[in-house]
């Protein structure tokens, strides 16, 4: 049998059986409420990359909430990236806590740094990195927005790394080489839940993508074209990308919902996340980049803003630039949040 139709129908007999456990009567995908929570539970345990971690689910209307801990902030948002590939979840707030490291503040920073020199995909030559009680801050300049969230998300993967304050300015005066977009390419493949198991071929030349391999689903298809499309890209060829029905992932899907769409389920999870009900943020939506701009009265509170624009599908790149007013949630007790969302 071929491997990747052995993983996805290996991973589909595990949560058959966990549903079944949980549920007398398990349909062939989730439905709503309990079930969908259920679904979505067992699926992020089945992950191989989520050993260590415990997250609870709950789920209401067609938002997803996380709880619970895992090792890293990046283990923590494949949670959510799970959760939000599945049908019928249209934002997600992940509430995960990332557990206390034994490393020190100086030696997780330099493993940042490490991992950002050693990266293919992006040129971190200017680019700082600071720890301070887990908190990892970027600093200094970088070429692209895809570059720089991409150094934040190599920086996400260092166990014991709570949150990444990135503060890069992008110049935007990188021409990016085929070999970096290609590394970029085959990283977003193997980030995303949604390819696991399979294999996507790349090949760059002259800044045009050309993707092979197999999918189960014509959505797989278009999210994988549509986030292809990184900077210094100047096309996208899929014709060699097949489809196949036994790839398909039972109850996950490709999305890639209208800017209307996106910005309609951000305001949905900002209402549903308690941890935002006195800040005042603007969503800017400019294709698959999203930037925060507002104040927010804690730096959890900011975090917390990146978190759940992060929940978005069709939401790849998160700019944030909330300001911190130091004020208590306490004296900001009167005040309800507040969200504007501009499409561009």
């Amino acid at each position: 049998m071929n491997t990747s139709i052995f993983f996805r129908s290996l991973r589909w007999t595990i949560l058959a059986a966990a549903i079944h456990t949980a549920a007398a009567t398990p349909s062939p995908g989730p439905e709503a409420g309990a079930e969908t929570a259920d679904f979505i539970a067992v699926d992020i345990q089945g992950d191989r990359r989520m050993v260590g971690s415990k997250v609870e689910v709950s789920v209401a209307g067609d938002i997803a909430t996380l709880s619970g801990s895992a090792v890293s902030l990046e283990q923590a948002e494949r949670a959510g990236a799970r959760a939000k590939s599945m049908d019928g979840i249209r934002a997600v707030v992940n509430h995960l806590k990332v557990v206390d490291p034994i490393a020190k503040d100086a030696i997780l920073a330099d493993r940042v740094q490490q991992r950002l020199v050693k990266s293919p995909a992006l040129d971190a030559s200017r680019v700082k990195v600071s720890v301070d009680k887990r908190r990892a801050v970027l600093s200094g300049q970088i070429g692209s927005w895809d570059e720089q969230e991409l150094a934040r998300e190599i920086a996400t993967e260092i166990p014991g790394i709570k949150e990444v304050d990135n503060r890069l300015e992008v110049t935007f005066d990188t021409v990016r080489t085929d070999a970096a977009i290609k590394a970029q390419i085959e990283y977003m493949v193997a980030d995303d839940p949604l390819y696991a198991g399979i294999e996507i071929d790349v090949i760059v030349k002259d800044g045009v993508v050309n993707l092979g391999g197999a999918v189960g689903s014509t959505g797989e298809k278009d999210q994988l074209v549509s986030r292809s499309h990184v900077t210094g890209v100047t096309g996208v060829k899929a014709d060699d990308v097949m489809i196949s029905r036994e790839l398909a992932m039972e109850g996950m899907s490709g999305k890639v919902p209208s800017p209307k769409a996106t910005l309609a389920a951000w305001a949905a999870a900002f209402s549903a996340d308690p941890r935002l009900k006195h800040s005042e943020i603007h969503a800017d939506l400019d294709k698959n980049v999203m930037k925060l701009t507002g104040v927010a009265p804690t730096q959890e509170a900011k975090a917390a803003a990146e978190s759940t624009a992060r929940g978005l599908p069709g939401v790849s790149v998160v700019a944030n630039e909330i300001q911190v007013t130091g004020g208590s949630e306490t004296a900001s007790a009167g005040k309800t949040g507040q969200v504007a969302a501009v499409e561009r």
